[in-house]
Order: structure tokens, then sequence, then C-alpha cells
């Protein structure tokens, strides 16, 4: 998450957010999986990843750790941070991802027993190596303790922080600058948005459509040819978004 005014979102509830969003596997967090899933089957051993704006959450890191890599988690909230640490620590208030990681090994075709979810998780909280504070309003800077990296995924980030299409490109686009050339680029949206709420609380979204998708994800310097988009509707008619998308995209090498 990123925020264009820290006091625009002293009322997000990272707790709320989770019971409202990730209380259970439903159809549309099932196709999230199963997109992750395919995304990282190819991604090598020893990459180095970047979860960039996941929020609360560690949905993401699940199929990320299904072999021996670095992941880094970024995320603009403190409070959100807290929750990812929280769970990485094994606090006893943590929140209970057992489901998503038994689900995310089906997605895989892994079996999903105890012992596996036990397993996967151990390698999620050993391969999480960086929780940290990043700002999808600035862009990567070379030269700092910061490298670029072989993965940068982005799920529900620079589209769910503002309804302004100019600064949603542009935080896209600053994501993309933590990519190395030739890296995968994984990132999932809201389609075709309004707002979305957090209890009573709303809060805003872009209006995008797969044409959107596909556009940024060029101008952000990924190869045309590369780029691969799935949509899938929304699970719940109360939801003030249609569906999501998710994308799969290589970022041009160095001329």
């Amino acid at each position: 998450m990123v925020m264009q005014n820290p006091t625009d979102w002293k009322e997000f509830k990272a707790i709320d957010y989770l019971e409202e969003y990730y209380a259970d596997v439903g159809p549309e967090n099932w196709a999230l999986l199963q997109f992750l899933a395919r995304a990282f089957r190819e991604v090598p051993e020893y990459s180095t990843v970047l979860d960039f704006g996941g929020g609360p959450t560690i949905y993401a890191l699940i199929s990320a750790a299904n072999r021996r890599r670095e992941i880094h988690v970024y995320d603009y909230l403190e409070a959100n941070l807290d929750e990812v640490r929280k769970w990485i620590q094994r606090e006893p208030d943590a929140f209970d991802w057992h489901e998503f990681i038994s689900k995310a090994l089906e997605a895989e075709g892994e079996p999903f027993t105890s012992y596996t979810v036990h397993k996967r998780a151990a390698a999620i909280r050993g391969q999480v190596t960086r929780v940290s504070r990043g700002d999808a309003s600035q862009p990567y800077r070379a030269g700092t303790s910061t490298h670029q990296y072989d993965v940068v995924m982005s799920n529900f980030c620079a589209d769910s922080v503002t309804d302004d299409r100019v600064a949603w490109q542009q935080y896209v686009s600053n994501i993309a600058s933590y990519l190395k050339p030739d890296g995968r680029f994984i990132l999932s949206t809201l389609k075709e948005a309004h707002s979305y709420t957090v209890g009573q609380k709303t809060f805003p979204a872009v209006f995008l459509t797969e044409h959107d998708l596909t556009n940024v994800l060029v101008e952000v310097g990924c190869a045309p040819d590369s780029i691969v988009i799935e949509s899938v509707p929304a699970d719940r008619p109360s939801r003030h978004y249609q569906g999501l998308m998710f994308a799969v995209a290589t970022k041009l090498p160095l001329a």
C-alpha cells in the first residue's frame, strides 16, 4: 500500500481489512492463489522477490516461497507491516493464514496436509529477510542499500490508493523500477472499480480495464509479447468493483 497523504489513511484498519477480504478462500481468493501458483512456477530458485504494497497479507508469499528464494516485503503503513511481522514471529494474535497456505499448495498441485502446510509456513518465515517501509510515490534509486529484483509483485496496491489514473500510472512505473531487466512483473488489480470498503469506511480505487493494464505494462518497459492478463468476476454483489485482473509480464532487457 502507498498513500498520497498519511492523514487520508488514518482510518484504514489492517485487521478489519483482513477479516473482510481474507476470512475465507472464496472464488476471488481461490483465483488469486491459482494465478500466483502459475506465475511462480517458472521462476528459478535463488531468485530475489519483492512484494510491494501487499498490505497486512502474506498470501502472495506462499507460492513465492515454493523454492529457495529471498523475499522482501515493502508497505507504506506501519500497521500493515506489523501484521506481517506478527505472523512471521508466530505471535498468538497473528492472523490465521492456514487455509490460504493449504489452498495455495492445492493450486500448485502439491499435497496439502498439516505437515506440508507447516513446512511451507516455515519456508516463508525463513525466506522473508526484510519487512520494511516502501513508498510507491518514489522510484528505485541506484546506489542505495536496496537492489533491483528478479521478481516484483504488487497486488491491489497502486490501483487501491487513488482514483486518479495519472497517479496510478506513476505508481506502477515507480514499482516497476525495482525490477531488473528481463525480470518478471506480477500485478493484480481491481477491475472497473469505483471504490472499495473496509468495514464502514470507503477507500479510493481507479477504474481500470484489461486495455489500461496492457498499456501501463508497455509504458513501464515490459515486452508487449510477454504480457498475459486474466480476469475473474467479483464474488459478491456488494463489491464496488466488477472483478479482479491478474497480469504477468517480462521487463525488456537493456539495449
